[in-house]
């Protein structure tokens, strides 16, 4: 009998979040970590003199970092073909439930995880409050933990006194 890709995929390689994570890169293809920097324009109006200078600092020093500059970097991709289609095909066996709230639970952990959405853009986008997107996250996770107990996740992990402090 053959082996499935389901079958084939080393489970405990990474967390689900990881997984979900991973899915996200390959899914964008990033084979590379990414660093986002956001670049503000100042608020008050400026003049052209000043745009053209402001503009030839960005670009003449690599070293310089803005006021906002992302808080996270992203995730290098890891993920080989089959690696990728087998977490998404757990995304479309846990879609095909007919279960309006399962469908908010999943789109939440899709939203976070895979396209890397923090819960404050999440909650503010399904106009709610960021503890019900963090809710649904854990509901979600609980779900998927149920019915797929070989995975880790990261979540549910006890962090030792010891690991905290450090």
């Amino acid at each position: 009998m053959p082996v499935t890709i389901m079958q084939a995929t080393q489970w405990d390689k990474y967390s689900f979040e990881e997984w979900c994570r991973q899915l996200g890169a390959w899914l964008n293809g990033d084979n590379e970590t990414m660093v986002r920097i956001v670049k503000v324009m100042p608020t008050k109006r400026i003049t052209q003199k000043q745009r053209e200078k402001l503009l030839a600092m960005y670009m003449a020093d690599a070293l310089l970092v803005d006021r906002l500059c992302n808080q996270r970097k992203g995730t290098c991709c890891e993920l080989d073909c089959n690696e990728a289609r087998a977490i998404q095909r757990i995304f479309l066996d846990i879609g095909s439930e007919d279960d309006e709230i399962l469908s908010d639970w999943v789109a939440a952990i899709w939203s976070h995880y895979v396209m890397g959405n923090s819960i404050r853009n999440i909650a503010k986008s399904n106009d709610t409050y960021i503890a019900q997107i963090q809710q649904d996250i854990q509901c979600g996770l609980a779900f998927i933990k149920c019915r797929y107990p070989h995975f880790n996740f990261e979540k549910f992990t006890k962090k030792d006194v010891e690991e905290v402090t450090a």
